[in-house]
């Protein structure tokens, strides 16, 4: 395998890189994974309390009604301008009620088709997360610490608008009963064309995700896959038509499966095409996500959720 992931550390990324951050933006490697970034130890505290405050429900238990009413149904999010878009109740009716989707903040992919609300919902997160995690264990402060690292000279802060309104910093998710995430990719520009909104002006946009719990079937684990093939138009129909296995394998595209374990935080280039099967096991997968706006000749790096 020619295409490999820079791990385990920073040192080792910072090694095989001058600026890491660039060759994930130019395709070089699929991701970045620091390993044991934040504590197995802390990673369970937090889901402990995510469920005892009742932000998450025990999945040995039977779902509470809120939390199908609140769900994210697999595959949607919502955008302004493409003409063939359909309604979250549109992905609810596809979507197996087992597989449930739980957003703790503020999701510009979800709600950014009212500018009003996502601001407010952004500052009701910011809110929350401030009294949600520890001073001196906050994982949030983790992601952007080490993006700060990764970036050598830029500086790393939320998003914001011109007028000085706030995004959500991050974003807590929980994946239960076998949730999955289609071959698909992520781009404010490119796929929800929110030019509205200031993050659209970034050239390159990446994830970084801090695994806190994830989901097993026996000796099996939910892991995402990254593939060698940057978004173009032509990979539209077969993104579409559910059909990009068979197109990477006519192509002969590379991909890479991260293996990731709680505590561990990777960050990737979203224009690669990228997948997380789902896997039906006991427990969700819990992640804190973010997306990153990234441009070569920018000083700042802007974080979102």
């Amino acid at each position: 395998m020619s295409w490999k992931i820079l791990e385990p550390d920073i040192e080792s990324a910072l090694a095989g890189f001058e600026r890491p951050l660039d060759a994930l933006a130019g395709g070089e490697v699929p991701a970045i994974v620091l390993r044991g970034a934040f504590p197995l130890s802390e990673c369970r505290g937090l889901v402990e309390r995510l469920i005892a405050d009742g932000h998450l429900y025990d999945s040995r238990e039977a779902v509470p009604e809120k939390f199908l009413s609140d769900a994210v149904p697999e595959g949607f999010f919502s955008r302004e301008t493409a003409e063939e878009s359909r309604g979250v109740e549109y992905y609810r009716q596809q979507t197996r009620q087992e597989h449930i989707r739980i957003d703790i903040g503020t999701s510009l992919g979800y709600r950014g088709e009212d500018r009003e609300a996502f601001f407010d919902h952004s500052r009701q997160t910011r809110e929350l997360f401030s009294q949600l995690f520890d001073k001196g264990r906050d994982p949030v402060s983790l992601i952007y610490g080490r993006l700060q690292e990764l970036s050598v000279d830029k500086k790393v802060e939320t998003a914001r608008e011109s007028d000085g309104r706030l995004y959500g910093p991050a974003i807590l998710r929980a994946h239960y009963g076998g949730y999955a995430y289609a071959p698909h990719f992520d781009s404010v520009r490119l796929r929800e064309k929110r030019s509205g909104y200031a993050v659209h002006s970034f050239e390159h946009q990446f994830a970084g995700v801090l695994v806190l719990q994830n989901t097993s079937v026996g000796d099996r684990t939910a892991q995402g896959i990254i593939h060698r093939c940057p978004w173009e138009p032509e990979v539209d129909p077969c993104l579409e038509a559910g059909t990009f296995h068979d197109y990477a394998a006519e192509k002969g595209i590379e991909q890479v499966e991260v293996v990731l374990e709680p505590g561990d935080l990777y960050f990737f280039n979203t224009r690669m095409i990228h997948e997380v099967p789902g896997l039906a096991g006991v427990d969700p997968r819990i992640v804190l996500a973010t997306f990153i706006g990234y441009s070569a000749d920018r000083e700042e790096i802007f974080v979102w959720s």
